[in-house]
């Protein structure tokens, strides 16, 4: 399970800071599929680089399968977003001189699965 508690993240601006989310709660249960939707400017990018590990820079509490990801220090939470974590994004960034099979195994070499 992931659960946000209170998540807020901002950039500081000039003459004070700009949100990007604020006061995010949110329960994401194991196997469940989840859509986050909204207009361009509105937090999605920052909020996938927080559930993905990618980010620290933010306030709150972030638990991922009951352990303090707001806590861990930079070695735990790359252990963490290595075992766990993978993203699809929508436009395929494969290595033009590799086959599949080889663009497949990249990524996969980084998580020790074996050739």
């Amino acid at each position: 399970m992931i659960a946000l508690e209170n998540v807020e993240k901002s950039y500081p601006f000039k003459g004070g800071q700009s949100f990007v989310l604020r006061q995010i709660d949110l329960e994401i249960a194991e196997g469940e599929f989840v859509t986050i939707m909204g207009p361009s400017g509105s937090g999605k990018s920052s909020l996938l680089a927080i559930l993905g590990v990618l980010d620290s820079a933010y306030t709150g509490r972030y638990f991922f399968d009951g352990n303090p990801v707001h806590e861990m220090n930079v070695k735990q939470s790359n252990a963490l977003h290595k075992a766990n974590v993978g993203f699809v994004f929508q436009q395929f960034h494969l290595i033009d001189d590799l086959t599949v099979y080889e663009n497949l195994d990249i990524p996969l070499s980084y998580r020790d699965v074996p050739r």
